[in-house]
């Protein structure tokens, strides 16, 4: 009969192995996660496979037209920097989703509109995004951010000839047109030389024979002041006549005593009673009258100087004379004036032509040569020459800062991490030794379903706090229902293979068996390390683990991609068979013990069987 041995305090109370069992995996999971995350993937980035969208339509027609857009993706790919591939935007977003892709270069539709007027001073330089999902891949933003720094250099290469050439073209531009400018004055100065010599052979000679014209004139009008004395003397013979007419009719009428003559003709006139012949005389007297007024006003008009017909006649004949004679002098001479002028307007007309050529090529000139603005913006615009092209960092589901893209590597992390805790915390037992029996199979499928209930709990409980208090936004897969089946399905087959694990090795070696291969899942299963990046043991690795099959779940249900059952079923079919091999070892055993220790074999004479411990 056997004595049941008083068992240790650690065996007795499960919240110590429990404590324990935390204790012991917390520290040695953060210390693989920080052993791998020291791991430089930079020799094998080469091979990520990286989209490049080219949404650029160009710019321009025929020999100016710019096709920047083109040259930065043919650059890229050329450049072996990453594994780039040239695809439509649909590939490219749909492989992203889908874990095909890393992340997603795009260059926007105005990216070379952008460039070809980056010298009108723009606010911002041409921008390439690039997108990440974290939900696939944890490490591949920040090596995607630090690759893109380095692959800068091609993207300027790129668009080296657009940025500084579009500049080149507006200087060539402004020289052209100063070229334009210096024909337009040389043809300025041919016509201010025509215009010289218009002037000194013609207007010249012309003003010159105006002025003998007027010497002519000054004669002729000397001519006429002595034709005008002349008439002055002629005129005052007649007035001296015309004075001594008067003179004699006055005489003739002061020996007639008109006076009287009229009065007694009056009273003629009443005595007599017919004296019409009396009107003639009356007549007559009055005729006298006239004669003697008329004759002195002639004689005083012909020789007073203030009379009005005196004076105007002399006025009149000397300025008509000056004027016939200085008229017929300035004609000649304005007719060799007018030939002058006509070819000093040749000479102006040339001048103006140069004049506009030279406006023209100037505004031409101006109109096409960068504009560069104030000090600030002459500022902004060397900085842009200097960086043409920027990035802008885009995700689907940032990790970093407590994102929501860290969940489904939580998620991976927990639905394992959790059994092995579990496990660790249900009282161990040792190797299966020849004289140790074995647990019945009852036992060893009571203890998983236990486990397997006991880790679902806690790993719900655990996703949920993370979920709602610890990431920010919280997570927003695309199908919640499949993420609560694929997180379910993962815990099991976990149980399921640790197991077997903790079956065929015991406790302790089974606990450190589970941890080390949860650490190598952890670095090769593609979600936090890219697999192309990582050493070809763990590259093989990648094909064969059960964690890539939960992340390919994932990544399905978040991304709401094709894949989810696909990997739920073979998720389901690992932990059915891990669960079936675990029952055939525990039977193997069983058997083993069974025939080591029936009697007559040679192993139960000195064996002393021990009650093993439920």
């Amino acid at each position: 009969m056997t004595t049941e041995q008083p068992k240790p305090k650690m065996q007795r109370s499960r919240l110590l192995r429990l404590i324990v069992a935390v204790v012991v995996t917390i520290p040695l999971v953060i210390s693989a996660i920080y052993m791998w995350a020291l791991w430089d993937p930079t020799k094998k980035v080469d091979e990520m496979p990286i989209a490049i969208v080219n949404s650029d339509v160009g710019y321009g027609e025929g020999a100016d037209r710019v096709d920047a857009g083109q040259g930065v993706a043919e650059n890229l790919v050329k450049s072996g920097a990453l594994g780039f591939e040239l695809v439509d935007e649909q590939k490219a977003y749909e492989g992203l989703r889908a874990g095909d892709y890393y992340f997603v270069i795009q260059i926007p539709k105005d990216f070379s509109e952008s460039l070809a007027n980056i010298a009108t001073v723009t606010e911002a330089p041409a921008l390439i995004s690039v997108t990440f999902n974290d939900y696939n891949t944890l490490k591949a933003s920040s090596i995607g951010g630090s690759a893109m720094e380095k692959i800068q250099q091609s993207v300027l290469k790129g668009v080296a000839a657009t940025t500084v050439g579009t500049l080149v073209d507006g200087v060539q531009s402004l020289g052209d047109g100063l070229r334009t400018a210096a024909d337009g004055s040389t043809q300025l100065a041919d016509g201010t030389t025509t215009l010289r010599e218009g002037i000194e052979n013609e207007l010249a000679p012309g003003v010159g024979q105006a002025t003998e014209g007027a010497g002519k004139l000054a004669a002729g009008a000397g001519t006429l002041s002595q034709g005008l004395y002349t008439l002055q003397a002629g005129t005052d013979t007649l007035g001296d006549g015309a004075t001594q007419i008067a003179d004699g009719i006055e005489r003739l009428t002061g020996q007639i005593p008109l006076a009287q003559v009229e009065q007694l003709l009056q009273q003629a006139k009443a005595a007599l009673p017919n004296a019409s012949q009396l009107d003639t005389v009356t007549e007559l007297i009055e005729g006298l009258k006239a004669l003697q007024a008329g004759s002195r006003q002639v004689a005083n008009e012909l020789t007073d100087p203030n009379a009005q017909y005196r004076g105007g006649l002399n006025k009149l004949v000397d300025g008509g004379a000056q004027l016939s004679s200085g008229a017929n002098e300035l004609s000649a001479g304005m007719v060799k004036l007018d030939a002058g002028v006509a070819k000093l307007a040749d000479g102006a007309r040339q001048l103006d032509e140069g004049a506009g050529k030279l406006s023209t090529g100037l505004n031409d000139g101006a109109e096409q040569a960068p504009d560069f603005g104030d000090q600030d913006r002459r500022t902004s615009l060397a900085s842009l020459i200097s960086t043409p092209v920027g990035k802008e960092y885009k995700h689907v589901a940032q990790a970093q800062f407590n994102g929501p893209g860290a969940m489904v590597v939580i998620l991976i992390i927990i639905t394992m991490l959790i059994p092995i805790v579990v496990f660790m915390s249900f009282r161990g037992h040792r190797f299966v030794t020849d004289d140790e029996a074995p647990r019945s199979v009852r036992d060893i499928a009571r203890r998983g379903l236990a486990v397997a209930g006991i880790s679902l709990v806690a790993v719900w409980v655990l996703a949920a706090l993370v979920w709602f208090f610890m990431l920010s936004p919280s997570p927003d897969p695309v199908s919640l229902w499949q993420v609560y089946l694929i997180t379910a399905a993962a815990t099991v087959m976990n149980v399921a293979l640790i197991s077997v694990l903790f079956t065929l090795f015991g406790y302790v070696v089974g606990a450190v068996t589970s941890l080390a291969w949860m650490m190598l899942q952890l670095f090769s299963y593609g979600g936090i390390w890219m697999y192309q990046t990582v050493p070809a043991p763990f590259q093989w690795l990648y094909w064969i683990s059960p964690m890539t099959l939960v992340q390919k779940g994932y990544t399905a249900s978040f991304n709401g991609v094709s894949g989810f059952w696909p990997a739920f079923v073979s998720i389901i079919v690992i932990g059915v068979v891990a669960a079936g091999i675990t029952l055939a070892i525990v039977q193997w055993q069983n058997k083993r013990y069974q025939s080591l220790n029936a009697p007559g074999s040679s192993g139960d004479a000195d064996t002393e069987i021990l009650t093993p411990t439920p």
